[in-house]
């Protein structure tokens, strides 16, 4: 009696060894693979599959779309990225390039704008611009005077009153020399009654 119980006792040890070995050695199954590809087994994990990821992929870009919530980061990473994926990277690197250079060629503009043309006595408290890349957040700051930061302003209101005149209701003119093709603003606007009646061949005429 108790050798049958003691080998009922040692087949069960011996099975349930067998059970928890192959579980531990069993390798992975991409019910992907087995599924589209009709074969029987396929021994890897299915985020090491193309085309399960690429499918997932292609899911997940239909989700965001449509306004579908969507996991955020993805858990595929950068494995087996789609045509459409890797295109709009490029278009989105293009884009932070571009406003990199232009928020840092702004602010040396305005640097160089303080440098060279002082409007207030030296030593007087200046305005602090920053000008930040979106894409980054890298930030340039520009200390500019008051007077400095009144030109800015003129030319940014002038550069509307010519986008304004371009219409075909507007007057045509510069906005920036109203029409004398002068430098100087109001004083070059000044000179206009000055010169001698315009035939149209002055820059900044329609």
């Amino acid at each position: 009696m108790m050798l049958a119980i003691g080998a009922l006792l040692g087949c069960a040890a011996t099975l349930l060894v067998l059970a928890v070995r192959r579980r531990l050695s069993r390798r992975s199954h991409c019910g992907w693979c087995a599924t589209a590809s009709n074969w029987p087994t396929s021994e890897h994990d299915a985020l090491h599959c193309r085309g399960y990821v690429q499918d997932r992929r292609r899911e997940r870009l239909r989700d965001i779309r449509h306004g579908r919530p969507v996991v955020e980061p993805n858990p595929w990473g950068e494995a087996y990225l789609l045509d459409e994926e890797i295109a709009q990277r490029t278009e989105t690197e293009a884009v932070s390039a571009r406003a990199a250079a232009a928020s840092a060629d702004f602010a040396q503009a305005l640097a160089d704008l303080a440098d060279g043309y002082p409007t207030v006595p030296e030593g007087t408290a200046s305005v602090l611009v920053t000008v930040t890349n979106p894409a980054t957040g890298e930030q340039h700051r520009v200390p500019i005077e008051p007077g400095q930061l009144d030109w800015v302003t003129a030319l940014a209101r002038r550069e509307l009153d010519t986008f304004r005149n371009a219409h075909s209701d507007g007057t045509g003119y510069c906005g920036h020399c109203r029409g004398t093709g002068l430098a100087g603003g109001t004083g070059g606007a000044a000179l206009r009654d000055e010169l001698p009646a315009d035939d149209g061949s002055r820059p900044g005429r329609p």
